[in-house]
């Protein structure tokens, strides 16, 4: 018998909390005003040698409250929605707004900011209805069946170190003084596996994971196999001598350096100072043709959203062309300050806070190289796998990048034998400009937002081994 009972969707019950509140808000003296709601409810299992260890469910929904007065903004936020909190927290709001600084660009998003009009991407995409016909029984009988498909790939997987499954749907509605009144749904899934392999005296490890909008979207066989194939291929793996070599970095770990590139052309992040692409926008970052896209109306990808975190429509903007910074990414605020539009880049991490700026589907497009073309054009070099410590590893201020790697060391074409224990260092722009080839396997990773990169050929990469 299946436990679940079958969710109901919640956007016009999130809409009515909206305007019940705005009749409540124009009882206080403020300039304008904007209500955030959002409902989340989230599933999470672990599996372990075929039990289930962990099993947790969640379901919150809350409403933000921003006051603008005078050029200050008050912000209060609350999960219990009943009349008297939510008045409580309207009147947190205003008292919050008498003492936060005075900003001449504090105040709601107006029409002539907005880039796009009209909303480029429909809910029929971002939420499937066959998503609510699964069970928590289906969802841990998935798992359960990951882990089973992993082991049986090659008889050198002896253990599975983990599985884990998670997934959302997610609710969201904003209503403003400016008369902006809309909302979304969305649904999203997630599996991981880790495989542990042994020969001899060595053991590896390799994981990999799948994502969608429902889990029709998760291909088991395929997560299987390449986890299967991350662990047993790096078997044997040796350090090799200390060079600079050519790189392949594999897209699980290009999309990770992409990411690097994406934390420092969001304009907070570049007006703060803490960015390399301060002050280079015109400038020829990648010597290769290279574009790179901010798109939030992607059909397939799991940031995509009709309108970003207060409200503006969102779109697609080309952050490099041909290897060009042609823009940062947006959101109202930043913006202003530098006399430009949003790109309709707000993010919200939840109603606890207020509108932030961050990526939606960020990805390097691709070109038409596979992968075997891109390993006779290096001739000889590593083939990146996998790398650890990145994010320890990562200076963004100064650039300088430094982080374990392990992966195959190629001859002629041909990968020849596994390496591991080794570090792979440069800076941010020289990364940039010594990459060589795109290759056509275009790969995304829910990151931040969903970071999108295929297999890159890198010269000249500080390799340090023995």
């Amino acid at each position: 018998m299946k436990s679940d009972v079958r969710y109901k969707i919640r956007g016009n019950q999130l809409i009515k909390i909206c305007k019940d509140t705005a009749l409540k808000i124009k009882n206080y003296d403020v300039d304008e005003f904007e209500i955030f709601t959002a409902s989340s409810v989230q599933n999470e299992i672990e599996i372990f040698k075929g039990n289930v260890e962990n099993l947790s469910f969640s379901d919150s929904t809350g409403i933000g409250i921003r006051v603008f007065k005078d050029k200050s903004i008050g912000y209060a936020y609350t999960t219990v929605l009943e009349e008297n909190n939510i008045e409580d927290c309207i009147q947190k709001a205003v008292l919050n707004s008498k003492v936060t600084e005075k900003d001449e660009y504090n105040y709601l998003p107006k029409d002539e900011e907005i880039v796009f009009k009209n909303k480029l991407i429909d809910d029929s995409l971002l939420f499937k209805e066959s998503f609510l016909d699964y069970s928590v029984e289906d969802k841990i009988a998935l798992s359960k069946k990951l882990e089973i498909l992993t082991l049986n790939k090659d008889k050198r997987i002896t253990d599975i170190e983990n599985v884990i499954y998670n997934d959302s749907i997610y609710e969201t509605a904003i209503l403003n003084s400016t008369g902006f009144c809309d909302k979304y749904k969305t649904t999203s899934c997630f599996i991981y596996i880790n495989a542990i392999s042994r020969e001899k005296d060595d053991t590896s490890t390799g994981d990999f994971f799948g994502c969608g909008r429902t889990l029709t979207d998760l291909d088991l066989d395929r997560i299987a196999g390449k986890a299967a194939e991350r662990s047993v291929l790096i078997l044997g793996g040796k350090k090799i001598k200390s060079q600079k070599a050519a790189l392949i970095l594999d897209p699980v770990v290009s999309t990770q350096f992409l990411g690097i590139i994406a934390d420092g052309i969001t304009a907070d992040t570049v007006q703060k100072k803490k960015s390399l692409f301060e002050g280079k926008i015109g400038d020829k970052i990648f010597l290769s043709e290279i574009n790179i896209f901010d798109d939030g109306t992607l059909p397939d990808g799991l940031s995509s959203r009709p309108f970003d975190g207060e409200g503006v429509i969102k779109g697609k903007t080309c952050v490099f062309e041909n290897g060009y910074l042609k823009t940062y990414l947006y959101n109202t605020y930043t913006a202003r300050k530098d006399k430009t539009r949003s790109t309709g880049n707000a993010v919200r991490a939840s109603y606890r806070s207020v509108p932030e700026v961050g990526i939606s589907n960020f990805y390097m497009e691709s070109s038409d190289i596979d992968f075997s073309q891109l390993l006779k054009d290096m001739g000889s070099g590593f083939y990146v796998m996998d790398i650890i410590g990145l994010h320890s590893g990562v200076n963004p201020i100064s650039g300088q990048i430094s982080v374990g790697a392990k992966g195959l060391w190629v001859e002629n074409g041909n990968p020849k034998y596994p390496v591991k224990e080794v570090t792979i260092a440069t800076d941010i722009l020289s990364f940039c400009r010594n990459i060589k080839k795109i290759g056509n396997d275009l790969w995304f990773a829910p990151a931040g937002g969903y970071i999108g990169c295929p297999s890159l050929l890198i010269d000249n990469i500080m390799i340090s081994g023995k």
